[in-house]
């Protein structure tokens, strides 16, 4: 009895076994789908169904592989194939160059023509230009194998009309520049450029681009100066730092800092940690409504509490802001000394 009660599992199942031939399908019979053994079988619907299938239907012949090849053989070894292959590519490659280039040789000039407005937007929105200033482009360049420093100065955006050169030696001393474009200029290097503009016969301000090694990568910037080599304004035109931390340099909040800043007082400009008084950032941040000049008229007891005090770095982004700093002094230092070499053949150019 008390075997019959603990086996009783093993005499059902063989019992259910005896009368599983009975619930069997036979070979020539069609499956019944709602059989309990067919629903939980895999793919039950795929079973074979004789009623359904072509009355001479017989096996269909095996069609054999290709020998295997040995391991390192090429996927593909036909001749024709390869150059089909090859053929395809070339062609797709050539119809991708011929339409990017197409459109670039389209878009090129606008987009030189965009980016000469931009810059010359930026120049007279750092110092304030009307709209009959004049504004002159000097590229700097130096040729390493005559060891002199060459000065080219045209109208900005006066089209491709030649500009004029004067050179310097590495002492200072003038030279003799030869023309511009002779075989000579191949080997230049460019060293950045200034702009000195214009107003009503007088001086109204310079403009001296800048480059500085920032945290990630360059920053490439804009320094305006007032013509008593005072800040007007600092414009940062290319930079790679991080968004939110580095790239707040870029920010008219950040670079307002650097309006009205003393030509005595760039040697020992510094960057400092401590937080910004809220009132110098509450007028900051107006810097985004008005232009430069308004804004510095409308703050003036702010401006000259300010013009000695540090430059307050962005939180968490000091190595750039003081790169940024640095690059601006530098870029000052650089121009006042070349600007006294230049003045006597371009400070009286109209």
């Amino acid at each position: 009895m008390a075997r019959g009660v603990l086996h009783g599992h093993r005499l059902r199942h063989r019992a259910d076994h005896a009368r599983r031939t009975a619930r069997v399908r036979a070979r020539d019979r069609a499956p019944h789908g709602a059989h309990p053994g067919v629903r939980r079988l895999p793919g039950g619907h795929l079973l074979r169904h004789p009623h359904r299938q072509h009355a001479h239907a017989g096996a269909q012949p095996v069609v054999p592989a290709e020998a295997r090849g040995a391991r390192g053989d090429a996927v593909v070894s036909a001749a024709g194939q390869i150059a089909r292959i090859t053929a395809s590519l070339t062609l797709t490659c050539a119809i991708g160059a011929a339409v990017l280039g197409g459109v670039y040789v389209g878009t090129e000039r606008y987009a030189r023509a965009a980016a000469l407005a931009g810059e010359q937007r930026a120049i007279r929105q750092l110092l304030g230009l009307g709209d009959g200033a004049e504004v002159r482009e000097v590229h700097q360049w130096l040729d390493p194998a005559r060891r002199i420093v060459l000065y080219d100065a045209r109208t900005l955006g006066g089209g491709d009309a030649p500009p004029r050169r004067v050179a310097f030696d590495l002492s200072g001393a003038p030279v003799e520049a030869g023309a511009p474009g002779d075989a000579r200029d191949r080997g230049l290097v460019p060293l950045g450029r200034l702009f000195v503009a214009r107003q009503g016969g007088r001086p109204a301000g310079f403009v001296a681009e800048g480059e500085v090694r920032g945290y990630k990568n360059r920053i490439r910037f804009l320094v305006a100066l007032s013509p008593a080599f005072d800040l007007a304004g600092v414009r940062v035109v290319e930079h790679e730092e991080d968004p939110g931390l580095g790239a707040e340099i870029a920010t008219p909040w950040f670079q307002g800092q650097y309006v009205g800043r003393p030509a005595a007082g760039l040697a020992t400009l510094d960057v400092t940690r401590d937080p910004m008084p809220e009132d110098w950032r509450s007028a900051l941040a107006g810097l985004q409504r008005m232009p430069v000049g308004a804004w510095a008229a409308a703050h003036a007891p702010l401006l000259e509490r300010e013009r000695t005090r540090p430059i307050y770095a962005v939180t968490g982004a000091t190595i750039s802001s003081r790169a940024l700093t640095d690059g601006v002094r530098a870029t000052v230092d650089h121009f006042r000394r070349r600007w006294a070499l230049l003045e006597p053949h371009l400070g009286g150019d109209s």
